[in-house]
């Protein structure tokens, strides 16, 4: 019986100093992040975390503040749980999602998003990259950013920055066939993001480093001080044509992990999970995270805390994951000292 309690404190306690070496980076040279399965220790982290009561509640008050995407992730959180919302909940979620609500609600959003280049919701967002994809946004911009910069005022260098590398991305879109759109995409998203509120303070100085390693600001504002911004088409061929003595290699990297993460969540969840990214680092695992869980990313960091995959894999989820087989543990050990004392009344009984 000592043998068996031994083997059974071996094979839980082995797994259990695995994961905090590989939690605490022992294991890097050794084990790739990749090789333990992510999805098993996710949902153990959100069955302690949330239940089919929470996930309803969030929903209502979600629909409650007109928040439709949030409710829509909340949802998709419940599925991927199998956690039935309340009747009643789905009930609301149904009907805000006819076909009338939406059609009236997006038209109006992609309006505003368009002309400003600032939104709340998916369809203000997409409306702000259709302005920034046609080049209007970054022109919009450089007008606003670049008269603060020619007038010795406060200026933000990373909208203007951005600006200026999307006239560049859009060029090389355009001559190679759509080879620039990924970067096209990626500026985009972290101007909408910026002007949203959604960058945070970390990422925005990084960012505005790698744009002023980039380009030469200075440089920049005498091309501003030479034309006239109020005329997009002279403002366009000036600013296009200073872009082609910048070098964005370092800033690439960057725009296409954004880009990543566009595809795989969409554009508004793309600038709602920018609070998550803390400098450009985090941006590579966030966007690993979306690649696999899609729209849903943003449902599991916000209920979780955890914003990397690497980040579930720790000793504290594998005794989550270890807790709901206990019964199990137990139930199979019952049954083998059930069946150790039986074989000794046996054994009494014949002799």
């Amino acid at each position: 019986m000592r043998f068996l309690f031994s083997l059974v404190f071996f094979l839980l306690a082995l797994p259990l100093a695995f994961m905090l070496a590989f939690e605490r980076g022992l294991l890097d040279a050794y084990v790739d992040e990749d090789a333990i399965p992510d999805e098993l220790f996710i949902r153990a982290e959100l069955a302690s975390r949330t239940s089919p009561g929470d996930l309803s509640q969030r929903v209502d008050a979600a629909l409650a503040a007109k928040a439709w995407d949030d409710a829509a992730m909340y949802a998709e959180i419940a599925a991927f749980m199998d956690m039935p919302l309340d009747p009643a909940t789905q009930v609301r979620l149904e009907a805000e999602n006819a076909f009338a609500r939406r059609a009236a609600r997006n038209t109006s959003s992609f309006v505003t998003g368009f002309v400003t280049g600032t939104g709340e919701d998916t369809p203000a967002f997409m409306g702000a990259l259709a302005s920034d994809l046609t080049v209007v946004g970054d022109i919009r911009d450089i007008g606003t950013e670049g008269t603060k910069l020619v007038r010795g005022e406060d200026y933000s260098t990373m909208i203007l920055g951005l600006s200026v590398v999307g006239l560049a991305a859009t060029t090389a879109t355009v001559a190679t066939g759509g080879g620039g759109l990924p970067a096209r995409v990626g500026v985009s998203v972290l101007k909408v993001a910026r002007k949203a509120g959604t960058i945070t303070a970390g990422f925005a100085r990084d960012m505005t480093r790698l744009l002023n390693e980039a380009m030469n600001f200075d440089k920049l504002g005498d091309t501003l001080r030479a034309v006239d911004l109020a005329d997009s088409a002279a403002t366009r061929r000036a600013v296009t044509s200073y872009a082609d003595g910048i070098s964005l290699a370092r800033v690439m990297p960057v725009l296409d992990d954004v880009a990543a993460i566009e595809r795989a969540a969409g554009p508004a969840e793309t600038v709602r999970l920018m609070r998550y990214v803390e400098n450009t680092e985090d941006l590579a695992s966030v966007s690993k995270m979306t690649a696999r869980y899609g729209t849903k990313t943003r449902g599991i960091m916000e209920i979780t805390g955890k914003t990397s995959l690497r980040a579930f894999k720790t000793a504290w989820n594998l005794v989550l994951l270890a807790l709901q087989w206990v019964w199990a543990i137990a139930g199979g050990i019952g049954a083998l000292v059930a069946a150790s004392l039986g074989r000794r009344v046996i054994r009494r009984r014949r002799a």
